[in-house]
């Protein structure tokens, strides 16, 4: 599990730069929905790495961010998640976290079971965002997994 995982997280990274990238080209920085969108994807990562990391889950009001602050965030994370990863072994996977916010009855996963989540949760956002740079007539790029395989496994381009 530990190599699939570790490569589930390395193109999580590279699909989120590609669809920044796209988004940059698209000339669509305002769009609310896409800000919208994006600033969920990235408070859920930015969350569960606070819980991976056994810090209180802090999710603060705020207005709606910029696309550069978004893109920031989502880069950082990544960095925290890529220092994460190299860690990673059969018995830090195996730990328990408490998902905060699904109070009753608590959830309670492995650490391998949120790192997935994290990976899932965004790149079900990350197709949202993509139809809807299609649907305003800017150019989606596709970042399936097997596109990053064939690509010989890409850095992040941020």
């Amino acid at each position: 599990m530990i190599g699939p995982l570790k490569d589930l997280l390395s193109h999580q990274a590279w699909a989120d730069a590609v669809f920044f990238r796209a988004w940059e080209a698209s000339g669509t920085l305002e769009d609310k929905d896409l800000r919208t969108r994006t600033d969920h994807m990235v408070s859920v990562q930015e969350a569960f790495l606070q819980v991976l990391k056994g810090d209180a889950v802090a999710i603060a009001e705020r207005s709606l961010p910029a696309f550069q602050e978004l893109k920031a965030r989502c880069e950082a994370g990544h960095q925290v998640l890529r220092a994460l990863g190299r860690g990673l072994d059969a018995e830090s996977l195996a730990k328990s976290v408490r998902v905060p916010w699904f109070p009753d009855p608590p959830c309670v996963i492995p650490v391998a079971d949120a790192l997935l989540q994290v990976c899932l949760h965004s790149q079900h956002h990350r197709g949202q965002c993509m139809a809807r740079l299609k649907a305003i007539g800017a150019t989606p790029k596709n970042v399936d997994y097997i596109i990053w395989l064939w690509k010989q496994k890409p850095e992040p381009r941020w």
